[in-house]
């Protein structure tokens, strides 16, 4: 007589851990998937930049060079990286860090887009050397990317404050970065105005950042870092000089251009004591004053908005 062994019950199927990004201070190797007891080599930049759902920005000052992975459906910063930009070095120096920067974060398989604090053409070729001299070099074809992009910093600043910062949904609005040096960009519907030759971010004739930026600061203190400008009461004209230099230009362009709002990013305009006194000049010289008022306000996204931006401007180019 057979006898048939009784089945096992089947043991109930635990769901599957999802897989989170980790970074490179932890124990996986830099971008792999990890999951609760064990860990995978499978590469998130790999999906990421099949359909672009990341790209990596570059955003090259007078100061630093900052540098990151970006999430493009959120404009969250995943990784980031970090150097001295020290100018001095010559072009071809700071390119290389640039080139290396975009290695660590996954150039090859996603897009790179970059933010140079130089005068910039509609063809992405930069026409202007004040800081970094790059008019001689061939920006994309040193970087190994699906595609490359160039444009001045701080049109891509605008363009990332602009969808995820305080210009979200605002249109027309000024962005106006003051840091090394001061420029300015018109976002119209959400898109940066570059001007018929990509030259409209000069900040007044003779230029702003002369008189009020952090480099002009340092250098007419003495001081090494613009921040101690600031806090130091000794030089507190010299702050006020700055803040009216600023306000009156920006008031220029309030009258010209009659914004909704103007959002102040960069060093200088990231401190709320400094933007008052800005703010303070600025509605002095608003000729008509207008219902809603003209706001001034900080950037959302602060050091990240170079970033940020320029991930969005590469894959703008990608897509088009």
């Amino acid at each position: 007589m057979r006898t048939t062994r009784p089945r096992r019950p089947r043991r109930a199927r635990r769901p599957r851990p999802r897989a989170r990004l980790t970074s490179a201070s932890s124990r996986c190797p830099p971008w792999t998937v990890e999951s609760p007891g064990r860990r995978r080599g499978y590469e998130t930049i790999g999906s990421l930049a099949r359909g672009f759902e990341a790209a990596v920005g570059i955003d090259v000052g007078g100061t630093k060079i900052a540098a990151g992975l970006v999430e493009l459906a959120t404009g969250g910063v995943l990784e980031r990286r970090q150097v001295p930009t020290d100018p001095k070095r010559g072009g071809a120096a700071v390119l290389d860090d640039c080139v290396a920067l975009a290695h660590e974060l996954g150039a090859g398989r996603l897009p790179v887009g970059i933010g140079l604090c130089e005068l910039v053409d509609l063809g992405g070729r930069p026409s202007s050397a004040d800081t970094v001299d790059w008019r001689t070099l061939d920006v994309v074809a040193a970087i190994d990317a699906p595609r490359v992009s160039l444009e001045s910093d701080v049109r891509a600043a605008a363009r990332a404050e602009a969808r995820f910062g305080a210009g979200a949904g605002r249109s027309p609005f000024l962005y106006v970065i003051v840091g090394s040096g001061a420029s300015t960009c018109l976002v119209i519907d959400g898109e940066p105005y570059a001007g018929a030759r990509g030259r409209a971010v000069v900040l007044g004739a003779p230029p702003v950042e002369v008189v009020a930026s952090g480099r002009a600061l340092q250098e007419l203190s003495g001081l090494d870092r613009a921040e101690d400008v600031l806090a130091s009461i000794e030089h507190d004209e010299l702050v006020a000089s700055a803040a009216a230099a600023l306000g009156q230009t920006l008031g220029v362009l309030a009258n010209a251009l009659d914004p909704t709002l103007i959002v102040l990013g960069g060093g200088l305009g990231g401190d709320a004591g400094f933007r008052a006194r800005v703010a303070h000049q600025l509605a002095a010289r608003v000729a008509y004053p207008a219902e809603p008022p003209l706001e001034l306000v900080g950037s959302k996204l602060g050091a990240d908005g170079g970033i940020v931006g320029a991930a969005l401007g590469a894959v703008a180019r990608a897509a088009g």
